[in-house]
């Protein structure tokens, strides 16, 4: 069973948003800065995205 497939992805992206988020307004997450993650999220997704169709 793929854990990736279509209908996990994005419940799956919306909950690790919304953790980080959570832990940030906490101020817990102190050391992870947020003008680093969404250009390396976009990055990963990129690359994710690239590789899917090479394998398809």
């Amino acid at each position: 069973m793929n854990l990736w497939r279509r209908e996990y992805f994005w419940p799956a992206v919306l909950i690790v948003f919304g953790v980080y988020l959570l832990l940030s307004n906490l101020h817990l997450l102190t050391w992870l800065r947020g003008d680093l993650i969404w250009p390396l999220a976009l990055i990963g997704l990129g690359v994710w995205l690239i590789l899917r169709r090479t394998r398809a």
